[in-house]
């Protein structure tokens, strides 16, 4: 199984996926953030609505940095945005002489295949932090798609939601082997002594990712991922109609399963393995306990809103647009019901 996404529910069901080339072109991958926000029109902080091509998050951050002669701490954005796509979000700089005349203009830029374009300007007295936004909605082009599509079967089951895994963006190609040797060795003298806080905060976040990733996977063998266990952890669904289960983003703090969900969840992290055979998963959680990270909760189900579907036989194309909540993956919900080429990583290479 792959570490990004361990088993889709094709597999699951002995579904055949279809294949799909997906960013053969920037604009074939489109995202648009929902920030929905009531904005003073005044404070220190000037926010940005930008639009950007073949740009991740990060680096339009650091030219912001750079442009406002500010800190990179003074520059806010709610989620990373893919790379090889466009797309729409809110960045925030901290601007305490609250100029008005500022020319935001100047920081268009056109450089080759990458592009930065301002759409909107306003002012709030608070800095934009991760998470703050709603939604992403999506707008994919799929290629080489040359299976017959039967538009209303996919409708169904998209409308029916898709187990909620970290999509394998998260984990890279040796991200997890990493990971799991910092926290293996993170104590031994000298070692990792000189890791920056930011470098050890993304170890967590892949370890607790992968730990998500394979119980969620157990609940997905089992039919049980949108199904409420008695002993389960439970919450709200995105559309508040019925509670879903919630599996944990591992850290300190008490084991609140109990019942027939803790016994499941007990079974899956004495069965399942790091990919190099050496700890069991139970001994990565405790790791992550005395690593010092807290312990939080992530739902299992996610359903897509807003889909529209248009099939293109003569292209061999299939464009698809939904949104997805704050945290979701597109790739997940893809990959779930088409053998996903991405088509970017040949252009790169």
């Amino acid at each position: 199984m792959a570490v990004g996404n361990p088993l889709n529910l094709s597999q699951a069901r002995g579904i055949t996926r279809s294949r799909a080339g997906i960013k053969a072109y920037p604009e074939d991958w489109r995202v648009t953030e929902d920030l929905d926000r009531t904005f003073a029109d005044t404070g220190e902080h000037i926010y940005l609505y930008i639009r950007k091509r073949c740009l991740s998050t990060i680096p339009v951050a650091s030219r912001l940095a750079k442009a406002f002669d500010v800190p990179a701490m003074d520059v806010g954005f709610a989620g990373m945005k893919d790379k090889h796509a466009v797309t729409e979000q809110w960045f925030s700089v901290r601007d305490p002489s609250q100029d008005t005349g500022f020319d935001v203009s100047r920081l268009n830029q056109t450089e080759g295949d990458q592009e930065i374009e301002v759409l909107h300007c306003r002012r709030d007295g608070k800095k934009l932090r991760r998470g703050e936004h709603q939604a992403n909605r999506f707008s994919i082009v799929l290629r080489d798609v040359v299976a017959e599509i039967d538009q209303a079967q996919l409708r169904c089951r998209l409308e029916l939601g898709f187990p909620n895994y970290f999509g394998p963006q998260r984990f890279g190609r040796h991200n997890l082997d990493d990971a799991l040797d910092w926290l293996r060795h993170r104590r031994d003298q000298g070692r990792y002594r000189r890791l920056s806080q930011r470098q050890k905060g993304w170890h967590l976040s892949v370890l607790r990712s992968w730990v998500f990733n394979e119980l969620l996977a157990g609940r997905v063998r089992d039919e049980t991922w949108q199904i409420c266990l008695d002993g389960d952890d439970v919450g709200p669904s995105q559309t508040g109609q019925a509670d879903i289960p919630y599996g944990p983003l591992w850290g300190r703090g008490k084991n609140t399963l109990s019942g027939p969900a803790l016994k499941r969840q007990e079974h899956r992290m004495a069965e399942v393995r790091t990919p190099d055979e050496e700890q069991s998963l139970s001994e990565v959680c405790a790791g992550l306990e005395y690593a010092g990270v807290d312990r939080g909760l992530r739902p299992m189900a996610v359903t897509p809103q807003n889909i529209t579907i248009a099939h293109d036989r003569q292209e061999a194309t299939l464009s698809l647009a939904f949104s997805l909540p704050v945290g979701a993956y597109a790739t997940v919900l893809l990959g779930q019901w088409f053998d996903l080429q991405d088509l970017s990583l040949a252009s790169a290479s």
